[in-house]
């Protein structure tokens, strides 16, 4: 099982940090913890869900009295989180999905009308120049430019958000373990991309 550390100066820096601490503390971050832990997962080549697990590292003394109760806290915040950014990229889905049928509106016309255009100029009794440059060239593609956009919208534009839906739901999943670190301990940053070379 591998792990996925996450060095956090305090308990709120899993969701929330001030940028501003890094003026007076080596441990200052400047993006929260769970942002941190789904750009590492979606660096990754696939998300395993099962066979990943998700240690927060605190400093010694940071956790309080009740560690147990500081861990049930920041595991039930990540899983909060992971819920409002699934919810953001439905509303992202939605969104790309609408604005590709929209654009299918201007797109089919306009790729009936370089289609009709360069059939015309098509015609045997078109010099061949015009064939070429008019009839395979302009009008074809202004006929291709009239569907790609809406296509690749609908198809290809939500292919990232697809992915950051499997990352969200595999990092919901996983489970968490909050541990102690002593404070002198130097934290440094490790290659996020989960490739053993």
């Amino acid at each position: 099982m591998s792990e996925l550390v996450v060095h956090l100066g305090r308990p709120e820096d899993l969701l929330a940090v001030d940028p501003a601490g890094l003026l007076d503390d080596d441990l200052g971050r400047t993006i929260p913890g769970a942002e941190e832990l789904f750009e590492t997962m979606l660096a990754r080549r696939r998300p395993r869900r099962g066979l990943d697990r998700v240690v927060l590292t605190l400093p010694a003394g940071a956790a309080g009295d009740d560690s147990g109760a500081v861990a049930a806290r920041l595991t039930a915040g990540l899983r909060r989180w992971c819920l409002r950014r699934l919810e953001a990229v439905a509303r992202d889905a939605g969104l790309q999905r609408r604005l590709g049928v929209a654009a299918l509106r201007p797109g089919i016309p306009l790729f009936g009308v370089g289609l009709l255009f360069s059939t015309d100029f098509l015609a045997p009794d078109v010099p061949e120049f015009f064939q070429n440059v008019l009839g395979n060239g302009v009008f074809l593609v202004i006929a291709w430019i009239g569907l790609w956009y809406p296509l690749d919208t609908l198809f290809f534009a939500r292919l990232p958000l697809k992915r950051q839906r499997r990352v969200l739901t595999a990092l919901m999943a996983m489970p968490v373990e909050v541990r102690a670190r002593p404070s002198t301990e130097r934290v440094v940053a490790s290659d996020a991309s989960g490739d053993a070379g």
